[in-house]
């Protein structure tokens, strides 16, 4: 019987001290602050080796946000060529189609903070790399 008392009584006392699952979320949420999401969109200055020449290549690749909707750009010397079919996803992958010189490629890469890399599929497959630009 002493022992069931004190089972009792050590059951209350850690009973006494839990919190309910309410409060501790309640507690959490006003502790832990939202941290702001940073934009994927923005402007990478990205480099790769042209499969064709063995040339150093260095295009700008634009990709901007506008609310759900998403559009961009790849920017090389001789010209300026849009983004079609843009997805930018919250874990930081990009997608995309554009069309260069006649040839169509598939943009699929992936952010992570100031830095971007990923490949150009098509006729030639193509990695890059980058960073944002300031």
């Amino acid at each position: 019987m002493k022992s069931l008392l004190t089972l009792l009584a050590l059951g209350c006392l850690l009973f006494a001290g839990c919190q309910t699952v309410q409060e501790v979320a309640e507690t959490q949420s006003t502790q832990i602050p939202e941290a702001d999401e940073e934009p994927l969109g923005g402007n990478f200055l990205i480099n790769f080796v042209n499969p064709m020449n063995g040339a150093r290549m260095s295009p700008e690749l634009r990709l901007n946000e506008e609310g759900k909707e998403f559009s961009g750009s790849v920017i090389f010397p001789r010209g300026e060529s849009p983004l079609k079919n843009v997805v930018l996803e919250s874990d930081g992958s990009v997608t995309a189609i554009f069309t260069i010189s006649g040839y169509s490629f598939n943009l699929k890469a992936v952010i992570n903070g100031d830095r971007i890399g990923g490949e150009f599929s098509g006729p030639r497959d193509i990695s890059f790399s980058g960073s944002r630009l300031k």
